[in-house]
């Protein structure tokens, strides 16, 4: 059971249970599992990931990331933290629909605490350091399936200590193909639906098919099955169990 929550699940509500393993230049360097509940009362979808790090120096970072969108894919209630030795941090990022805002709220190891006040678009993402939530903007707003498109994330960079409030940036998705496709990850067949994700300064004049990252998104709460960066980095699902066949 998560003690770092902000509430306690309960096992009915759970509707997907997964885990990543993370990969740089086929070396394994990270793995993730998840689940992903559903709250018909107050109509949102939780997803709470716990990810285990392999960093370069030899120690292990843990991440946590709890993350809550309403039925229309917008964040709610963002929760990252991160443990590596003595050091510890958690970040909140908490949308206050009265204000029309989010508060960032991060904590480091040392007790110190900085709160800000982030004025927000309508429709916008949370960056985490995890793979299962990653996706869910594509859900938030109708995707031009022949176009590129538009979507507003909001990114931090504070590691251990604050450094300065997260800023959002602009990321372009596009539709490789306009059908699903069938893949083949360790044996097993599957449909992903293929995006490219550009960032927004790229100059798609200058280059046939410049630097992009791929997704390979399944069918199932925009989970994806797939990432792969054009540097050797891929994340690739383990297992992905969908727990509402049962119903």
């Amino acid at each position: 059971m998560q003690t770092w929550t902000s509430k306690t699940y309960r096992k009915d509500d759970k509707i997907f249970r997964g885990a990543f393993n993370y990969f740089r230049n086929e070396n394994s360097y990270a793995e993730e599992i998840f689940d992903v509940y559903r709250d018909k009362k107050e109509q949102s979808y939780h997803y709470v990931s716990e990810a285990v790090v392999k960093v370069t120096t030899g120690e292990v970072l843990n991440l946590h990331v709890e993350y809550v969108v309403n039925k229309d894919y917008i964040p709610q209630l963002v929760i990252v933290e991160k443990l590596m030795g003595k050091e510890a941090t958690r970040e909140v990022y908490e949308y206050s629909v009265r204000k029309n805002h989010l508060t960032y709220k991060f904590t480091n190891s040392k007790g110190e605490e900085h709160i800000d006040e982030i004025a927000t678009a309508p429709k916008y993402h949370i960056t985490t350091p995890t793979a299962a939530s990653s996706m869910l903007f594509l859900r938030s707003k109708k995707f031009d399936a022949s176009g590129k498109n538009s979507f507003n994330i909001l990114v931090a960079s504070n590691q251990w200590d604050y450094k300065e409030v997260p800023k959002f940036k602009n990321v372009i998705m596009e539709r490789a193909n306009l059908t699903a496709e069938k893949m083949n990850i360790d044996g097993q067949n599957v449909q992903a639906t293929q995006y490219k994700m550009f960032d927004d300064e790229t100059d798609f004049k200058a280059a046939k098919d410049p630097q992009h990252i791929k997704i390979f998104l399944s069918q199932h709460g925009a989970v994806p099955y797939m990432i792969r960066t054009d540097d050797g980095t891929k994340i690739q699902i383990k297992y992905l169990n969908d727990l509402t066949e049962k119903e």
